[in-house]
């Protein structure tokens, strides 16, 4: 039979002995207490009627932060037939290492008091009274117990539900004592899963933040989101699996590793609001340092013992609301639906979280209770607020994956227009070997180039670079190819004088660099180049009179340089000087001197290799000298 099949069972027999063994158990209501440490104090005819009386020891003493030594003696009268059976003493979850003497006689121990007291995190125990100790009519018990700075009232400690239930301590027959105190452990970790269930959610909502960031990497509020996430659920497990070992100590660094997560997560929540309010990003980043800072402190103080990570937190909880408002406040000004949706569930969490704690130092707790479910509120509140963010943040993503779809689209036509306007496939013209790579660094590109075979039979070849990148370096290519198909000058300078005066005043600022050349049958090449790079013969730079680019000055006057040309001639674009590699040292110009000798696509490989950060272009002309 599984577990889940047999748990309500073994629960259902839990009640049933404890309803009857509660009329079994002795009444141990009065009780004394006084601070010190003492061992005639075990004895059971101690005079204690000067100590102050107190209700039964607890996981926190009445008294604010006292800690150290302290004794606990109470009397009883012991019924005639218990005197004869199997006794235990139950008690509940008390910090931190304490001592049983019934009669004087020591009958068990939660910790060790040496080298340095230390125990594991507090939990119900029952510890059995040897046959024939309690003889007489009346009984004694005292408690030695030292509380050191530990904090196992915090959530992340307490979700385990081993040390929920205070009671007073209950003498009685073995088996029904024993059974009440799993009882009660049962019924704690039942009481605490709705704490549980809040840590899983939020786990849930980091993953799925997580998965929105890895579509959208640009999006860092997605990725804070499911850090955040992470700084609230994972304390919460760990203080679990801390708290229910029988072993590791409450001031191990192993728990303070645990207080520190769970301090720390308000901090990372403000990390994630300042991705969503750019106005306040620096004061929030200050919050997030704060919070750092507290946490650390509060773990310094725990690890010391000095008990002074209690009012540290309690200073972190008023100090700190005070940057979710003004995260409220930017988001309000943002005016959009989305954002003022968050805006006004932060600020009811806000509110809520600050009158829970004050609530808590004022010895009045909020509490709320479901049936045997004990929620808390601010957890409430902080996963609506986390379900709120997700659910705007989708929408955001829904509509970012559908504008971005959109874009690709008009990317990929604009590509498609742009490799038709260059004509990368066409034939080389007769006379001449003509080899074209254009390789643009995104989608569309701001390089060009244009070839075209005139009447008499020499070639034109115009090769550019705009600046900028993108869309916007691809639609003024596109005006400048559309300038070049209807131009009806052929001499080099006159055409670059053309294209000047169409293009300035129309780049938006910015300029076109460009090389025209005309090639003639003999070998007899014109250029003329207007600030771009100059072409290469025979592995060395053409010495060319390099004027302004176009657009920059309406009355620029371009000149031409004749050379005679037996080989190949290349035309490169910046995007080959300007390849950078890993190291960050760029191809320069002495590199690709020597690369021009090759093929157009070898030195377009190349300088991809290299590392290309720019648009790259290389164009090669070559005379063949076949003529049809």
């Amino acid at each position: 039979m599984r577990l889940r099949s047999i748990l309500p069972v073994l629960l259902l027999l839990g009640c049933a002995t404890a309803a009857v063994a509660q009329n079994d158990f002795v009444s141990l209501a009065d009780w004394r207490v006084h601070a010190g440490d003492d061992a005639a104090w075990a004895r059971p005819d101690f005079d204690d009627s000067g100590w102050t009386r107190t209700s039964f020891p607890k996981t926190e003493f009445t008294e604010p932060n006292a800690q150290g030594w302290h004794w606990y003696r109470t009397t009883f009268q012991v019924p005639t037939e218990l005197r004869v059976q199997q006794l235990a003493l139950g008690l509940g979850a008390f910090d931190d290492v304490y001592e049983i003497y019934v009669e004087g006689v020591s009958i068990g121990s939660f910790g060790a008091f040496e080298p340095a007291p230390h125990a594991p995190y507090p939990r119900h125990a029952a510890f059995p009274i040897p046959r024939g100790l309690l003889q007489g009519t009346t009984g004694h018990i005292a408690i030695r117990r030292w509380k050191g700075a530990s904090s196992t009232h915090m959530q992340a400690y307490s979700a385990g539900g081993t040390y929920r239930y205070d009671h007073q301590p209950r003498l009685g027959p073995a088996v029904a004592v024993e059974a009440q105190e799993k009882l009660d452990m049962a019924n704690g970790l039942i009481q605490m899963m709705p704490a549980d269930l809040t840590s899983i959610l939020f786990l849930f909502a980091g993953a799925i933040s997580f998965v929105l960031y890895s579509v959208q990497r640009r999006r860092a509020e997605y990725l804070y989101l499911g850090l955040t996430c992470l700084a609230n659920g994972v304390p919460t497990f760990l203080g679990i699996f801390i708290s229910t070992s029988r072993t590791m100590d409450s001031r191990s660094w192993e728990s303070i590793l645990v207080m520190f997560s769970a301090v720390l997560y308000p901090g990372m929540s403000f990390v994630f609001l300042a991705a969503l309010c750019p106005r306040f990003r620096k004061t929030l980043f200050g919050g997030a340092a704060l919070s750092g800072f507290i946490a650390l402190a509060a773990g310094y103080c725990m690890a010391a013992d000095s008990g002074l990570q209690v009012p540290v937190v309690q200073a972190f909880t008023y100090v700190l609301p005070l940057f979710p408002l003004i995260a409220v406040y930017g988001l309000l000004l943002e005016r959009d639906k989305g954002s003022l949706t968050m805006g006004v569930v932060l600020l009811l969490n806000s509110a809520l979280i600050v009158w829970t704690n004050t609530s808590a130092l004022l010895h009045k707790p909020v509490t709320l209770f479901v049936g045997r479910f004990f929620i808390d509120v601010r957890n409430v509140g902080g996963v609506v607020f986390i379900f709120v963010v997700l659910v705007v943040l989708y929408l955001r993503y829904r509509d970012e994956q559908a504008r971005q779809a959109a874009a690709e689209q008009s990317l990929a036509a604009a590509r498609r227009m742009q490799e038709h306007l260059l004509g990368t496939s066409g034939a080389s013209p007769a006379g001449f070997e003509v080899a074209a790579v254009y390789r643009p660094a995104q989608e569309v590109g701001g390089d060009f180039y244009r070839t075209e075979l005139l009447e008499d039979g020499s070639l034109l070849v115009v090769v550019g670079d705009v600046s900028g990148k993108g869309l916007d370096a691809a639609l003024l290519v596109a005006a400048v190819l559309g300038g070049l198909a209807i131009e009806k000058e052929k001499r080099p300078a006159t055409l670059l004088d053309d294209l000047n005066n169409a293009v300035t005043g129309r780049t938006g600022g910015g300029f076109i660099t460009a090389c025209c050349a005309r090639f003639y049958p003999n070998g007899r090449v014109v250029i003329a180049n207007a600030g771009h790079i100059a072409p290469y013969l025979n592995g060395s730079e053409v010495l060319v009179e390099n004027s302004l680019p176009l657009g920059i000055a309406a009355q620029s006057s371009y000149s031409e340089t004749e050379i005679q040309a037996a080989r190949t001639v290349t035309f490169l674009s910046d995007g080959v000087v300007e390849a950078r590699n890993t190291k960050g040292e760029l191809l320069g110009f002495e590199r690709m001197a020597a690369l021009t000798a090759r093929p157009a696509a070898e030195i377009a490989d190349a300088a991809q290799r290299w590392g290309q950060e720019d648009d790259i272009t290389v164009l090669t002309v070559k005379l063949t000298g076949n003529r049809e």
